[in-house]
């Protein structure tokens, strides 16, 4: 590993401080070898560090942790010298002769108690939780010397996080030597467009050298969204923690107003609502790159607080697309319609239950866009399908990304837009569950 001037002055503003500072700071956008670097510098606390050295590193999740390990690791096993000196485990690395150990921990405060570190490497701290940071910090002190480093990215709300604060903290106190923060951004620069050369210069220490600059352009917006992509590739902090969901003119670009064959193997989505939110049907062929079309669409008159959702409508609805087609799912988050399932489920309607939790809908959002953009997927012209995916924006937080109207109580509805994604996530499930049974072995 052959390290850059800049990624020496990083190092060295840990290791050549006098004295060694308890805590660091780096802020650097994605795609500059951070998990890399501090993996080589955990390394060199494990085998040139005190006696009985112990490196942790944590992260968002022990995935994002084990980024970091993983490449620690397998720096040892490609050295013969340091693989016949360090024992390498499945999420630990030990060296027997000096009693230290490099390991990645859950990102949870109860498993990170108790902790004695010489070195703690917090990744992501752009949007790791700040009981998780204030645990491993505490945990120092028990040793003569000992750092703790942060490395990540802005996170989506400017104002808060582990990063922010310390950022903060780092301009308010310039003469506290046992704090040292380091960043590569084009912040104040939030004027300039997002294809400006000049601030992907100043913010990428790595362009040009293992950042190719035609990867920085190939996902320029609308391929992202310009919030996203000001704080992953410019670490720019971005005031607005939401964006339209679908760049302009996307969804007018995928219109096919061809017509579903009947008898065809589809998915039908329904986002519902009790009383004063509209209810939504789509309907999705079974297909890699489906079509989708509307059902039916229930919207409360403007000023009717006392306005009913017509459930038994939506559910006669449901049972004319299985005389049509061949409903090869009903999809619905199950919250208020716990019983028009079951109902539905007895008549022989398969169902399939798809709560909105973070886990679920953050990849089915992302998969949805990324269809969208490339053009895999079509759907039938429809006024209402339009207005609604044009109200839906995209709401991030720590634990991912999720659709959402623009601000709470609005009565712009995106019924039809939560309907479309739930519909992308299970036709295309289903498609690929039935091709595999359709491969056939053929033996001559």
């Amino acid at each position: 590993m052959k390290l850059q001037d800049w990624q020496m002055e990083l190092v060295g503003s840990v290791l050549d401080a006098e004295p060694r500072p308890r805590t660091a700071g780096w802020m650097l956008p994605r795609g500059q070898g951070k998990s890399t670097l501090v993996a080589a510098l955990g390394l060199y606390d494990l085998m040139l560090g005190e006696e009985g050295a112990s490196i942790v590193v944590a992260a968002v999740d022990e995935r994002q942790a084990g980024i970091v390990f993983r490449a620690a690791a397998r720096m040892v096993e490609l050295n013969e010298d340091l693989l016949s000196r360090v024992e390498v485990h499945k999420d630990k690395l030990v060296v027997p002769e000096r009693g230290a150990s490099f390991q990645v921990l859950p990102a949870s405060p109860a498993a990170l108690e108790g902790l004695d570190p010489t070195l703690a490497i917090v990744d992501e701290i752009g949007v790791v939780r700040q009981d998780v940071w204030e645990t491993i910090a505490l945990a120092q002190g028990k040793r003569a010397q000992s750092t703790m480093i942060g490395i990540g990215t802005p996170g989506p709300d400017p104002h808060e996080g582990v990063l922010a604060s310390l950022r903060s903290y780092a301009r308010a106190h310039p003469d506290d030597e046992t704090f040292v923060w380091r960043e590569h951004s084009a912040a104040g620069f939030e004027d300039h467009p997002v294809d400006c050369e000049h601030c992907w210069e100043l913010a990428n220490p790595a362009l040009d050298t293992f950042l190719h600059r035609d990867a920085i352009r190939a996902l320029l917006p609308p391929k992202t969204r310009e919030a996203t992509f000001r704080r992953a590739r410019l670490c720019q902090f971005v005031s607005e923690t939401s964006g339209a969901f679908l760049p302009e003119r996307v969804w007018e670009s995928t219109t096919d107003d061809s017509p579903i064959p009947e008898g065809a193997d589809v998915v039908v989505a329904l986002d519902g609502s009790f009383n004063s939110d509209a209810t939504g049907l789509v309907v999705a062929t079974v297909d890699m790159s489906p079509h989708m079309d509307v059902l039916g669409l229930w919207e409360p008159p403007v000023g009717d607080p006392d306005y009913r959702v017509p459930v038994e409508d939506v559910e006669d609805a449901i049972r004319a697309a299985a005389r049509r087609w061949r409903v090869v799912e009903l999809v619905a988050d199950p919250f208020r319609w716990t019983r028009t399932l079951q109902i539905l489920s007895k008549e022989g309607i398969r169902v399939a239950e798809f709560p909105w939790s973070t886990a679920r809908i953050t990849p089915a959002t992302v998969d949805f866009y990324t269809a969208c953009l490339s053009g895999a997927i079509s759907h039938s012209s429809n006024d209402d399908f339009a207005r609604h995916i044009g109200n839906a924006v995209v709401n991030e937080s720590e634990r991912g990304v999720r659709l959402d109207k623009s601000k709470r109580g609005s009565t712009r509805h995106i019924d039809l837009a939560a309907c479309a994604v739930m519909a992308h996530s299970r036709a295309t499930w289903n498609a690929m569950k039935k091709n595999k049974r359709r491969k056939v072995r053929t033996f001559q």
